[in-house]
């Protein structure tokens, strides 16, 4: 705890806007005006003579001197005491870092070292290593067992939140995983409660929020026009990132409509944007929405995004009022391309189900 107290005291001193800050600023300041024995002045001229103000702290003026010393001791106090109430204050506070570790077998650096101080509250790290089980050249060779330790995260989530207040309460979110799985997380933890989303910079090696201007490119949607009232099922393919190649699709989803959506000028650092991120994420809703209000009950997802798209993805999937849902993997040695899925916990489904090919 005293840890955690320095810790928040040097924040607050680098910090930019804190009213208990600014006052001591402006107290000690008086401080080294009265104890130094400054002398001030200050000459008014005028067509009947020069108007002089003077004060001098260690001569004829020691009542104003100490009344000024009275005066930056309150103030610093004052400010010394915001200082302290704000402290403990985020000390009730609690962030949740949750990282998702399942592409290849290399530590790096913690997603909860790069946490932007500005994320008020206690740090509590919380990794899910995919990888335990086997990997194989970012693959993952046991997706069950994956999904196992995915599904043990509610209970961790709701012991780690017990007796606190939503509001003092927030989670960031980062991963290097499959698809399937950073999806599933987003799904988890939902947009119930403040998220901040962080992902891995692979040219400056190291997690950064998502900071760049948006470039105004969305998603460009089509197939939409070919759902009739017949259909129940779709493959609903997202391309943000690489191409989701319709021959691959059809080797698994043969004889369902096929929804796209392809990003405009994508690539894989087109991501770097929250409000871009936010758009693209309403646009996957609408599709989505639409899907359910032509009957569609179960979607097939193929999805090649940033990890921090795709967990954005999953924490704003409805879990009651949207169609059911499996996310694809793709596997570009295996010669079906996408080998499994994970059936998402929504629409009444109350674990995550892996579906082998």
């Amino acid at each position: 705890m005293i840890s955690y107290f320095l810790r928040s005291l040097i924040d607050w001193v680098f910090r930019k806007r804190s009213v208990g800050l600014a006052l001591v600023r402006i107290g000690v300041p008086l401080f080294a005006v009265v104890l130094t024995g400054l002398t001030l002045g200050v000459t008014i001229p005028s067509s009947q003579g020069n108007y002089i103000f003077s004060w001098d702290s260690s001569g004829s003026a020691g009542a104003l001197s100490w009344g000024v010393f009275i005066i930056a001791i309150i103030i610093v106090f004052l400010g010394i005491s915001l200082i302290v109430r704000d402290i403990r204050s985020e000390s009730r506070k609690k962030v949740i870092v949750i990282e998702a570790r399942g592409l290849r077998d290399y530590q790096g650096q913690s997603l909860a070292s790069a946490v932007p101080l500005s994320i008020q509250g206690r740090r509590e790290q919380v990794t899910i290593d995919l990888r335990k089980g086997g990997v194989a050249d970012g693959a993952i060779l046991s997706p069950d067992a994956a999904i196992r330790r995915l599904t043990n995260l509610p209970d961790d989530l709701a012991r780690r939140c017990d007796g606190l207040d939503r509001s003092d309460i927030s989670f960031v979110l980062g991963g290097l995983a499959p698809v399937p799985f950073l999806f599933l997380l987003g799904v988890i933890v939902d947009d119930e409660s403040r998220t901040l989303i962080m992902d891995w910079d692979r040219r400056q090696h190291t997690w950064r929020a998502l900071t760049d201007e948006d470039d105004g490119n969305r998603f460009v949607v089509t197939g939409l026009d070919a759902i009739n009232t017949t259909v129940k099922r779709v493959a609903l393919c997202v391309s943000a990132s690489y191409d989701v190649l319709e021959a691959d699709v059809q080797m698994v989803e043969s004889d369902v409509p096929i929804i796209k959506a392809d990003l405009v000028g994508r690539n894989t650092h087109s991501h770097w944007s929250e409000s871009k991120q936010q758009h693209l994420a309403q646009q996957f809703l609408d599709i989505v929405m639409t899907l359910a209000q032509q009957g569609i009950v179960e979607i097939s997802l193929f999805l090649a995004a940033p990890a921090s798209l795709t967990l954005r993805l999953g924490t704003i999937y409805d879990k009651r009022n949207l169609p059911r849902v499996e996310v694809n993997q793709y596997e570009a040695s295996d010669p079906k391309r996408f080998p499994w899925a994970i059936r998402m916990p929504v629409a009444g489904l109350p674990h995550a189900e892996l579906m082998q090919r």
